[in-house]
């Protein structure tokens, strides 16, 4: 929180309970007549906070405390800590600079954090969001296909698209999205584009990935490996734009994540542009207890 405060990122802390409709995952309960929720996301409580309270938002907001969900399997938990924040703004022009500045903040972490090496990982979840919308391919199709591509499987997007009117053409592109798939070489990873059938439809989107390796590539510290993933759609129907993936060796899950994400507030009545990013505290603490060799000690020395 420290670090975020140093970049200009206020504190707010929404509501423990939420009111407004629940997601599948929330932890629910009745208040009388009325079914409540523990919140399950920080980033949707903010919104709808903001929305309501504020005419312009304020453009850095950051947070801290516990979101509540379900656990898919027993061990693990229902009370997940997190601390984050989220860049806001009215108008198109400062995508570029909010998303440099946020992944410029991500990549401050590992450091701040004591972890000895890290990688962050950039992707763009408009790189299969917008030939699918183009294509007009029916929602359920479309999930398929998001589906079949996080599994890393061309077939089964194949399967997913049947005798759709777009699949060889569909087909290319996700060839050309994991053909260099997680690559450190973020500059012959873009020019995999050049290959897809989707590349003029995807020209703004590739110059915004790159103006955005283009600054960041002289700032990376010591110990922190930038990756480019293309073929990265984890949460595609939240995100709009960049994406950002923090992880550490040995580490079974992202330590942190986030990226852009426009749709949220005209969802909710604003027309704002959002992004940001959450640090996942809970699996960062098994972390340090399971593999204590990644961290370097604060331990200070007796005088």
């Amino acid at each position: 929180m420290g670090l975020l405060a140093d970049a200009g990122y206020q504190e707010l802390r929404s509501s423990l309970v939420m009111r407004e409709p629940h997601e599948q995952a929330a932890l629910r309960f009745f208040d009388g007549d009325h079914l409540l929720a523990l919140r399950w996301d920080y980033t949707t409580a903010l919104a709808r906070m903001l929305s309501k309270r504020f005419a312009e938002p304020p453009p850095r907001v950051s947070y801290a405390g516990a979101v509540f969900r379900r656990a898919n399997q027993p061990w693990e938990p229902v009370e997940r800590f997190e601390v984050g924040c989220e860049r806001i703004h009215t108008d198109e022009v400062s995508c570029e600079e909010a998303d440099v500045e946020l992944a410029r903040l991500l990549m401050a972490v590992p450091a701040t954090l004591g972890l000895r090496a890290a990688i962050l990982q950039i992707g763009s979840a408009a790189l299969l969001r917008r030939p699918m919308e183009a294509e007009a391919l029916p929602k359920a199709m479309a999930d398929a296909v998001t589906r079949a591509l996080l599994r890393r499987a061309p077939h089964r997007v194949q399967e997913a698209l049947g005798d759709h009117p777009a699949t060889s053409r569909l087909l290319a592109h996700v060839e050309a999205l994991l053909s260099e798939a997680e690559s450190s070489d973020c500059a012959s990873g873009l020019q995999v584009l050049d290959r897809s059938p989707y590349s003029q439809l995807l020209k703004d989107e590739r110059e915004h990935l790159r103006k955005t390796l283009e600054a960041l590539s002289p700032l990376i510290p010591e110990g922190l490996e930038l990756r480019l993933d293309l073929a990265d759609v984890q949460g595609l129907d939240f995100y709009t734009g960049p994406t950002l993936r923090l992880y550490a060796p040995g580490a079974q899950q992202e330590l942190a994540a986030g990226g852009r994400y426009d749709g949220l507030y005209p969802q909710l009545g604003k027309p704002w542009f959002a992004a940001g990013f959450c640090v996942r505290l809970s699996p960062l603490l098994d972390l340090a207890e399971t593999r204590p060799d990644l961290f370097i000690s604060f331990e200070m020395e007796t005088p």
